[in-house]
């Protein structure tokens, strides 16, 4: 688990495209944005709780201009950001992607290059097919199959055998 969690983040890392440097919800906005919210609210709550007269005021007037663009601008962006992750958790608990096989980096990598990303479609390929793409021989078809394989049986065993 630990291994896929490091290529999930150097995949990420090699991803991040230079225009997203200066984006600060380009990496993880979900976290991003909640701190934001909360730290906004800290910002408007807490002279409200904790002070009183002319400090309230002051504290208020000189940080709520801020909490409140805050506010605006990071409560759509965590709203977009949880709908998009709930449906990329849909989307590979329905359609598991390849990312899931224990396939060598080549066999993984030559599939993605050819656009198979779900294990449904490089299982509906007939060999044939798969044999005629660039790179691929038959050791690499016979390594995809077995793990194609084996992803289902642990499937079938995790369901009870149903």
């Amino acid at each position: 688990m630990r291994d896929r969690y490091v290529l999930h983040r150097y995949q990420l890392a090699a991803t991040t495209r230079p225009s997203d440097v200066g984006d600060i919800f380009a990496i993880n906005p979900i976290r991003r944005s909640l701190a934001a919210i909360l730290i906004s609210l800290g910002l408007i709550v807490g002279p409200l709780t904790f002070m009183r007269g002319d400090a309230q005021v002051a504290v208020l007037l000189a940080t709520s201009w801020f909490s409140f663009s805050t506010l605006v601008m990071c409560i759509p962006v965590l709203l977009i950001s949880l709908l998009e992750e709930g449906w990329n958790q849909l989307q590979r608990r329905v359609w598991p992607t390849i990312d899931e096989l224990d396939l060598s980096p080549r066999a993984r990598h030559l599939l993605h290059r050819h656009g198979f990303v779900t294990i449904g479609k490089v299982e509906r390929t007939p060999d044939g097919v798969l044999l005629l793409l660039s790179n691929m021989d038959s050791q690499t078809l016979h390594e995809i199959r077995r793990s194609v394989n084996l992803y289902r049986y642990q499937k079938w065993q995790e369901n009870g055998f149903r």
